[in-house]
């Protein structure tokens, strides 16, 4: 008897089966690769804020007050008026940036190093130049008369702006005595792709909104927030559905993506508070715990919330656009 010899190989549907399972496999995996590299990023993303977070409240130990989103540095060549990450390099180890910055103004002909810790992974910066992704709370910037309002944001002008408003400076006295470090908003990101770029911590004059993402804020009803070139008010990123991860413009000339906070991180932004600690702060959070997380001293007096700026309009106040007409208490779970 002829033995028919074993066969070897695959027939055309046992190797079907093999791609199948193996696509199938593939098609498991990956989703849980990109959520890994997610899940790194962010970690990344909130180490830097934190860092920076614990820079700030070391600068005002040795200071007596926070750094602010425009400061005087007087060198043997200049005056310089750099923002906040300028004022936090020698709490972040880059003393020997600082110290150049120190001389009044940074070498036209020399590009300041590229710093990993005020960049989110998650952004479009590029790794070179002086990128920004991070900002400061700015409030709303109002001011009583001449004076900012420190009961309303974190960074306030250092350097002032002459006859319109003077010079001033806040410090953690005066935010634990308000709302408390723990319940103010410090850092945010600042980075979807919709914040036109270059954004850079190196600007001589201050961060304007429209090339440098320094701060966030809430509105631009008073005379500070338009030196940022932001146009928008917390009552029209209302209407857009969200003030954080805000994509859509309400109006005509307003650019809610330039003041709140966004990011390239799906559901949130990672944010710092001024006590140093760090949370994911949904997109889903509600307007009006947005506002008691952004300013250091808001009060509830006769069925309103206000703050010392004694900002009331039509619609209440920006701190109450869209809050019970309770007084409200700020939960965890809220945010």
């Amino acid at each position: 008897m002829i033995r028919t010899p074993a066969r070897s190989g695959f027939t055309l549907v046992e190797l079907l089966v093999v791609i199948a399972i193996i696509g199938t496999l593939m098609g498991l995996l990956l989703p849980a690769v990109q959520n890994a590299r997610e899940a790194g990023r962010r970690n990344t993303c909130t180490n830097n804020l934190s860092q920076m977070a614990k820079a700030v409240i070391a600068y005002e130990s040795t200071k007596q007050s926070l750094p602010g989103w425009r400061n005087v540095l007087v060198g043997a060549s200049g005056t310089a008026y750099p923002s906040w990450p300028v004022m936090l390099l020698p709490q972040l180890e880059r003393t020997d940036v600082y110290r150049i910055w120190e001389t009044g103004t940074f070498p036209a002909n020399q590009t300041p190093p590229f710093m990993s810790i005020f960049v989110c992974p998650t952004s479009s910066a590029e790794p070179t130049g002086a990128p920004l992704t991070y900002a400061g709370n700015g409030g709303t910037g109002l001011l009583n008369g001449t004076n900012q309002i420190k009961g309303d944001g974190v960074f306030l002008d250092g350097v002032g702006n002459g006859a319109t408003y003077t010079a001033a400076k806040m410090n953690l006295d005066l935010i634990s005595t308000g709302d408390g470090a723990t319940n103010t908003l410090l850092f945010s990101e600042k980075c979807n792709s919709l914040v036109p770029a270059p954004n850079t911590w190196n600007a001589q004059s201050g961060p304007y909104a429209g090339n440098e993402a320094a701060m966030f804020n809430c509105s631009t009803s008073g005379t500070i927030p338009s030196l940022f070139g932001i146009a928008n008010d917390v009552s029209n990123a209302i209407a857009a559905g969200k003030v954080v991860n805000c994509s859509t413009a309400s109006t005509a000339g307003d650019f809610s993506y330039l003041a709140q906070p966004s990011s390239n991180h799906p559901g949130g932004v990672v944010v710092a508070f001024a006590d140093g600690h760090t949370v994911f702060l949904k997109d889903s959070i509600r307007s009006y715990v947005y506002a008691n997380l952004l300013t250091s001293n808001s009060m509830y007096a006769s069925g309103t919330y206000t703050t010392n700026s004694n900002r009331l309009g039509a619609a209440g106040g920006w701190l109450r656009l869209d809050a019970p007409s309770v007084p409200y208490l700020l939960q965890e779970s809220d945010y």
